[in-house]
């Protein structure tokens, strides 16, 4: 990419790839800047080597829509969305110069690199750069490419070298780059291993259920981690439901307790609280726009507490801030005690608890603040129920009006 092609926003692009995981395909009509729309597919494609962005036509619109298939990619395509940086041109002149005068190891003034610099003649003694050069310093501090000493009053600037050998985290590094969180972590530290001919010839991990778009959210994930560790609460910027026009995220503020990951759907939410209420708040972290640290919450330990000990009888992503709980009996009998159903109970249970009365009848019990959420996995069991009992009396009329309903469609 040249110097002059470069991107300006890089959160769009990674704005535009999350609809796209969201929703599926996208047409013109579906982006509010008409003008960038062609612009924005056009880097989308340039960046990703890997995956494929594909499209089909129909009367009105050509649809575009993003076609990859974990099986067949050895390392996620998107991490390169982080390795890309809007720029100007004196400012990537300016990022080199830094590096090289740097490179010897010995700390140096701003008066010194400035000084060094005009000595390279790569900017002239009539190019006031002061400002300039204090900025990129500083920024560069901020992101970890520097750091800094104080000598006196001087404050002198040295490139940050790791004394870490990454070489004997290799394998670990591998892993940990495709299956965490902050898995981004791990790519930078794998394309150190690249550029010191140390990388693995090959990729020795495979996986089956692999969500590659995780990694458009890594950002999101370390300011709210970051907010957790120091107790602030975070200002979230939340995504429309869909990507209309003329809508825009709706901003929030919410007490950052932990975060869910599905294993069956791979979906991630952040767990929180809003002011006083007790009632938790499931955020998918996908639909998340944009997030920032907000103020300090001096009781955070005790609000800690308390949702953790809520969280103890939620089932999914919801507790509908309710004061009650409510008690849930089942009984399941299958006619062969090598019938997986009756290992199922066990393994799926989540906080619930399986007594076996024998071996080919168990009896589960649990409570939960919104049971509404178990009916789908209650009716799994259909066919092996023997009783089912809850102190909630709309569950059960529920959990029969949807078996009637079944018998009427399959059996007229």
């Amino acid at each position: 990419m040249s110097i002059n092609d470069r991107i300006k926003d890089i959160s769009t692009i990674r704005n535009w790839l999350r609809e796209f995981s969201l929703f599926g395909d996208k047409t013109r009509a579906d982006f509010t800047d008409m003008s960038g729309y062609r612009h924005v597919l056009k880097k989308a494609e340039q960046i990703l080597k890997e995956a494929l962005i594909q499209s089909r036509d129909d009367q009105n619109y050509q649809h575009v829509y993003l076609s990859m298939d974990a099986r067949d990619i050895d390392r996620n395509p998107l991490f390169a969305f982080y390795r890309i940086h809007s720029f100007k041109p004196n400012d990537l002149k300016l990022h080199f110069v830094i590096l090289s005068i740097l490179a010897d190891g010995k700390p140096k003034s701003q008066n010194e690199i400035l000084s060094k610099i005009y000595k390279s003649q790569v900017y002239s003694v009539d190019d006031d750069i002061t400002s300039t050069l204090h900025r990129k310093l500083e920024e560069y501090l901020a992101i970890g490419i520097l750091t800094s000493l104080k000598l006196g009053k001087q404050k002198l600037y040295g490139l940050n070298i790791s004394g870490i050998d990454v070489v004997s985290w290799r394998d670990a590094i591998e892993f940990f780059s495709e299956t965490d969180s902050l898995g981004i972590v791990g790519e930078f530290l794998r394309n150190r291993l690249e550029r010191m001919n140390q990388a693995p010839a090959k990729d020795y991990f495979v996986f089956r259920h692999h969500y590659l778009h995780h990694v458009l959210d890594a950002e999101i994930v370390e300011t709210i981690a970051d907010a957790m560790q120091r107790r602030l609460s975070v200002l979230v910027g939340n995504n429309p439901r869909h990507n209309h026009r003329n809508r825009t995220a709706d901003l929030d503020e919410i007490v950052p307790i932990r975060f869910y990951h599905s294993v069956q759907s791979g979906r991630r939410y952040l767990v929180g609280s809003r002011g006083q209420d007790p009632k938790l708040i499931f955020m998918r972290l996908d639909r998340i726009q944009s997030v920032k640290p907000g103020n300090p919450v001096p009781d955070y330990p005790s609000r800690y507490d308390a949702a953790i000990r809520r969280l103890e009888h939620v089932w999914g992503v919801s507790d509908r801030g309710l004061k009650e709980l409510t008690h849930l009996e089942m009984t399941i009998r299958v006619p062969d005690e090598n019938d997986y159903t009756i290992k199922r109970i066990d393994v799926e249970k989540r906080h619930g608890h399986v007594e076996y009365t024998d071996n080919c009848t168990a009896k589960f019990d649990i409570d939960v603040w919104d049971v509404r959420e178990m009916l789908p996995w209650v009716r799994t069991f259909t066919g092996y129920i023997v009783e089912l009992k809850c102190s909630n009396q709309a569950f059960i009329d529920q959990y029969k009006r949807d078996l009637r309903a079944a018998y009427r469609m399959y059996q007229g």
